[in-house]
Order: structure tokens, then sequence, then C-alpha cells
């Protein structure tokens, strides 16, 4: 058989369709392992090393923990090319969002157990991002099992810590690992869900958190908080403060300036829906004021004295993060122009405790970037769309820590139950992505001669 290009992709694209079922199984195998932030050790030791040995062909497997509080392995594979190509990183991670006793509830399904239903896998980290993992190391393994010889070094890594932002102990230490022994890497792919599509940038995000201080009282005097009273009778903040009640109109003023932020000059990528045609399933914008915890109160028989606010922001590239926060106080300073209290009593504002995680940014024009929309094209034969992430991933830390030009490429799409109930993966996706990558690691690399 011929050891042009052309023909040694049908070959691949023939045997990833021919090991289907295979490809299906293991990224189920792979869902079943809890794996959860913290807890990575089983799903890196017991079956992602094993299989990097005995059913792949890398010349060296790197397997090491840095983390302070428990054995967390990243596992990295090497499989070196003959010289005189690019080398190329594959990286993805294997910890995914825990389900708890409450998210559980809204579950339909075992998100441990994974089914297949209307062509599509169902199970925690189906989407975010097993799958996404599952596809670049089979797209590898298909080279392998064909034994297909490449000039460039294809490096596969599995990282821990992705989902709360412990790059420290995950992508960074991985990625840097492989470049002290001298591999020079040029490129790297995260297959995140991208819904297939290839995301050159993405969002940059931090949390906060605001915390209010009000007054407790027994809630039966809540009308002499709220209401004028006869002349010496106590009232307003001298006998309570509602905390819980202003927090409501913060949250409401918080809204408004999310408002303010998605009106201003956005972004090409973001603001255009996707390029060449804005057929991207991102959606246009990427700002946004997230306020997903709240707390409130010490006991049900008394006015709130406390209530606590924390919130997720995403913004755009084109926005300037310290800018933002900056915003963000100025509205609850603002609360102070209707709330006498609060100038003696003022909020607490805090920024960064958990994320703090800048965005990525590749030229569309750059060779990675044009190498994978060709292959796209070849194994879908539809137009590839260029888009932006709307989330984050550790494509940021691989640019900027490690000097690496990376992008997001992987099946699935944060819509389908990322981070929520019923995850699911597309398996049609699944297995393009698996081509897709197959195809980039060929063309990217290069084919030996012989």
């Amino acid at each position: 058989m011929g050891n042009d290009i052309e023909s040694v992709e049908k070959r691949v694209f023939a045997w990833i369709d021919e090991h289907k079922d295979d490809i299906i199984k293991f990224c189920m195998d792979y869902i079943r392992y809890k794996s959860p932030t913290g807890k990575e050790l089983e799903v890196q030791r017991d079956f992602i090393k094993p299989f990097f040995e005995k059913a792949m062909k890398f010349d060296e497997i790197d397997y090491f923990s840095v983390a302070p509080d428990a054995e967390r392995p990243n596992v990295s594979g090497i499989w070196k090319g003959v010289g005189g190509g690019r080398n190329l990183l594959l990286s993805g991670h294997s910890d995914v969002v825990d389900v708890g006793p409450e998210a559980l509830k809204r579950w339909t399904k075992d998100p441990w157990n994974p089914v297949i239903e209307d062509g599509k896998i169902y199970g925690r980290g189906a989407n975010d991002m097993k799958g996404g993992n599952t596809a670049m190391i089979w797209a590898t393994k298909a080279l392998m099992d064909l034994g297909i010889q490449l000039k460039g070094d294809v490096l596969v890594s599995c990282v821990i810590g992705e989902e709360l932002n412990q790059e420290k102990w995950g992508v960074i230490p991985a990625t840097k690992r492989l470049q002290n022994k001298g591999i020079n890497i040029p490129f790297c792919i995260v297959p995140e869900p991208t819904n297939n599509e290839i995301h050159i940038l993405s969002a940059g995000t931090f949390d906060f958190s605001i915390t209010i201080y009000g007054k407790e009282v027994h809630t039966s005097f809540k009308n002499f908080t709220q209401y004028p009273q006869r002349y010496g009778i106590p009232v307003g903040s001298e006998v309570g403060v509602d905390a819980i009640a202003i927090m409501i109109d913060l949250i409401q003023r918080l809204y408004k300036l999310e408002h303010q932020w998605n009106l201003r000059p956005g972004d090409e990528i973001f603001g255009g829906g996707g390029y060449p045609i804005p057929k991207d399933m991102q959606g246009v914008g990427a700002n946004s004021i997230n306020c997903t915890l709240l707390e409130g109160g010490t006991y049900i028989a008394a006015v709130p004295g406390y209530a606590r606010l924390r919130g997720h922001v995403f913004y755009s590239p084109r926005f300037d993060p310290e800018k933002l926060m900056a915003e963000i106080k100025e509205v609850v300073n603002s609360l102070a122009t209707t709330y006498d209290w609060l100038k003696e009593h003022p909020p607490e504002v805090k920024f960064k405790e958990l994320f703090d995680w800048p965005y990525y940014e590749v030229p569309r024009d750059h060779p990675g970037v044009q190498t994978l929309v060709k292959v796209y094209e070849k194994v879908t034969g539809q137009t590839a769309i260029i888009s932006g992430f709307k989330a984050v991933d550790d494509a940021a830390y691989i640019q900027r820590e490690c000097g690496i030009d990376a992008i997001s490429f992987g099946p699935g799409n944060l819509s389908m139950g990322t981070h929520g109930p019923d995850e699911y993966l597309p398996i049609d996706q699944l297995i393009v992505a698996t081509k897709v990558l197959a195809a980039m690691i060929i063309e990217w690399c290069g084919l030996a001669k012989g």
C-alpha cells in the first residue's frame, strides 16, 4: 500500500471506524472511574498509566505527582519521531466536577455508570473532558497500531487539577517536564468540548465574594426595621438590618452591570459568531457576572444579620480584568447611597480566592490552526468553523507559562450537561474528533519515508 499522506490517512480512518466499539468502551470505562478534582489517583494510576504501558507504544512514560495534599499523578506519553518534523502536544485533564448529593437528585442516570442512549454517551466527564481525552489517545493509538512512522514527536498528557484552577500541580509541571527533556513543542491542542470547532481564543475568568453584615433581631420585630414608628420607639438599623434584602438589591445591580459590559465593543471572534461563517455553537458575547452561591442568616427566627454571595466572572480578551473588578466594587459601594447602615458597615469584597484564569489567543493564520482547518475539512467535507471558547481551559497556561501556542478542539459542547445533570457526548462527534486529531498528527508531525 502507498505511503503518501492520502493513502495513509485512509488506512487510519478505516482503522478508527473498525475500532469504533473499542473507542466507545474505553470512554465509558474512563467515565466509570470517579475522578473529581483532588481524587484523580485511581484513574491515572489504574487506568491511564496501564493503558499507555500495555496498549500503546510510547517510548517513554512520565508519571509523577507534585500535589502537596495527596498523590495525584500526571501521566504523559512520549512517542518519538525519526526527526526532521514538528512536535505536537495533546493535553487534557482527567479530573471532573464532582456530583454531590443535591446535584445527584437532578440526574436521571447514574453519573458514574455511563449508558448509551440515542447515539450519546451519558455520564460525568463524558463531555468535559474524558471524551476529548479518548479522542486524542485513540488518534495516537491508531497510528501506532498501523505501524506509521512520523518525523516529529507526539506527546500525550493526561493531567490533574484543571476544574479547580490547580494548574501549578497539573498542566504546568506536566508540560515543563516534557520541555526539560529537551523536547521543543511548537503547538498544542487541548481537546476540550468545542463542538469540534477550532477555538483560537478563550475567555478569562476570576471569582469574587461579597459579604454584607446586617444586624440580627427577632423576626417579630422585622416591621420595626422597615417602617416608621411612633416617636421614641427604636426604628430601622437601631433595631435590625436585613442583610439578605440588601443582597437582593446588590444582585440586581450586578446584573445591570453585566448588561452594560455586553453593550461595549467586543471581539471579532466572540462578537461575530464564528469565522468564516457565523454557524458556531458558542454564540456571541463572552462577558458574564454569575451569582452562583448564596448564603445568609444564622437562625430561622432572626432577621438575617449577614449574607454572602460568591460569584464567577467570564470576560472577553479585550477587557481588562482589573477594571472589571473595580467596577464591581463601585456597584457595591453604591449601596451606601441607599442604605445608611452601610456607610458605617461597608460590605466586604474579595477577588481571586479560587479562580484567576487568563485567556489564551492564537492568530487565525497560525500554521497549527491552518493545518487543523485543512484536516477537519478533509475528514468531514465541511467548512471548519473557527470560534472562541466561552469558558477557560489549560491552553491558557500552556501558552502563558510554557510558551507554547495552544488552542482547543474536541467533541462535545459546554451546553451538553457540562458541570450539570445528565452530561453527555455525541458518539459521532467523538469519532470525527478522533479522525481529525489522527490526521492532524500525520500532517503536522510529517510522515517518515519508507
